[in-house]
């Protein structure tokens, strides 16, 4: 396994000359969120809906979720292709619509196993979210997969490697604290680091699983 060091290294120098694209893509996904919770509160503000009501927190949970569903695989495959080096740009962010229901088949099944294990303790639920944090790419790799091999899928994977991937999210919370100290303008740069760095950790971890 690659160390956290080669991770950071490689995706740095895959995302040279290609940043301007990448910031460009993560303003786009920013943009439809920011526009999306508009209409929201046009909607709500039309109909009467209170700020504070159930109602319109579900309604507020359900835009979310349908955000994500749509645009989450398309993020990460653009990630994962700058991370493999393979031609890109922000329209990737579109091309994967057709997987907002495996999204929101494997948001729910890791958001109950989790919470399950958080049910036991802080620590085993911890274990059972890194455990299924490959799941969304081994989809995107495999998108005819059913959602339980996905899930076993991933937790072979990271079977051994759970620590390393703990850490390695460690590894951003300084910089994810400045980001909040900048008013997330750092995070404009944060993220495409942290997200290729993150595929070349799952790309690193499927070549040596194979």
């Amino acid at each position: 396994m690659l160390s956290r060091t080669e991770l950071k290294s490689n995706a740095k120098t895959s995302l040279e000359g290609k940043y301007e694209n990448a910031i460009l893509t993560l303003l786009m996904l920013f943009g439809i969120s920011f526009i999306c919770g508009i209409v929201l509160v046009v909607v709500c503000n039309i109909f009467e809906i209170a700020s504070d009501s159930t109602f319109r927190k579900i309604l507020s949970n359900v835009a979310d979720l349908i955000i994500s569903g749509l645009f989450t695989f398309g993020f990460l495959s653009y990630f994962v292709k700058v991370s493999r080096n393979e031609e890109v740009d922000y329209t990737e962010l579109f091309s994967k619509t057709k997987l907002f229901i495996p999204y929101v088949l494997s948001t729910l099944l890791i958001g109950i196993f989790t919470f399950l294990g958080f049910l036991l303790f802080i620590i085993p639920g911890i274990i059972i979210a890194i455990s299924l944090s490959q799941v969304y790419y081994i989809i995107l790799d495999n998108p005819e997969i059913d959602i339980m091999s996905a899930l076993r899928k991933s937790r072979s994977m990271m079977k051994g490697h759970k620590a390393e991937y703990f850490v390695l999210q460690l590894s951003f919370l300084g910089w994810c604290i400045l980001g909040i100290l900048t008013c997330g303008i750092l995070f404009l740069w944060l993220v495409p680091y942290m997200s290729v760095t993150f595929a070349n950790f799952y790309n690193n971890l499927k070549q040596i699983s194979e």
